[in-house]
């Protein structure tokens, strides 16, 4: 019922709501510039078609129509120095790490909970995955927002790092 595809003009980016006002104004405002210069890419959840638009308004869901976020995600390249990261990881690594960010990732208020945020990660990570393949990354890291996005990456298997403390 869904689609995940690279943030585009059509998308009704102003319309989205996940309930935190700074992470709706960055899609609203700054997500499709950053995408223009190149700065971060940022990819959406979206109805999968109009049938599964319709779908989702039959589900009481009546605000949702085909060019609706339902969530998204933005990635970019960035390095890490050493000393940001645990211990256990900076035996390994020389001073800078180049590693993939996952700077925000945000789900429709109404929509919560219905497990599209691992859907949106898992498909974050593979985009890391297949980016350090071809450009070189270490890994990829979480800039979590507030202690209730931790919660949730560290679910995952992200660990807090020092900078971040």
């Amino acid at each position: 019922m869904i689609k995940l595809e690279s943030l585009a003009g059509h998308h009704n980016r102003k319309a989205f709501d996940c309930g935190v006002p700074a992470i709706n104004a960055w899609l609203a405002q700054t997500a499709w510039q950053h995408q223009e210069k190149g700065i971060s890419r940022t990819f959406v959840a979206v109805p999968a078609d109009v049938q599964a638009a319709g779908e989702y308004q039959h589900l009481v869901y009546d605000h949702i129509g085909q060019a609706s976020i339902l969530g998204f995600y933005a990635l970019s390249s960035a390095f890490v120095l050493l000393e940001n990261l645990p211990s256990e990881l900076a035996k390994r690594y020389p001073n800078q790490i180049p590693l993939t960010r996952l700077g925000r990732l945000a789900i429709l208020a109404s929509m919560q909970g219905q497990g599209l945020g691992k859907l949106l990660l898992a498909d974050a990570i593979n985009r890391a995955r297949s980016a350090a393949q071809a450009v070189g990354s270490a890994g990829i890291f979480v800039d979590a927002k507030d202690p209730s996005s931790a919660v949730f990456y560290r679910r995952f298997g992200f660990s807090v790092c020092p900078i971040n403390r």
